[in-house]
């Protein structure tokens, strides 16, 4: 359970709250106030941090198939997993992963 600092009451578990435009998981209370998950927070912690290094995939031959390995930090952000199926969109002169939301637990 958790409660809101404002109103005292029990808050509800989200995951739509927007925060330096990542969705991340918390709670909502009715009173709207908003907490936001430490886990997430710390995730685009580390992830700004490591943009200001450079972020980069690495692609590798896996069988007849080229493969794209993504840094942890990214996996970590977008909570992947090695299950997930990511549809790709195709534009000119490039290509775009989709992550398809799926429902995260509080």
């Amino acid at each position: 359970m958790h409660k809101c600092n404002i109103c005292g009451k029990e808050m509800k578990a989200v995951d739509d709250i927007d925060l330096k435009g990542f969705v991340i998981r918390g709670w909502r209370c009715e009173c709207g106030n908003e907490h936001s998950h430490p886990d997430d927070v710390d995730n685009i912690v580390k992830y700004f941090k490591a943009l200001k290094n450079g972020i980069e995939a690495t692609v590798y031959k896996s069988g007849n198939s080229i493969s794209i390995r993504l840094p942890k930090v990214i996996a970590d952000l977008y909570h992947l997993n090695t299950n997930l199926t990511l549809p790709i969109e195709t534009a000119q002169g490039g290509f775009r992963l989709k992550i398809v939301k799926h429902k995260l637990q509080a």
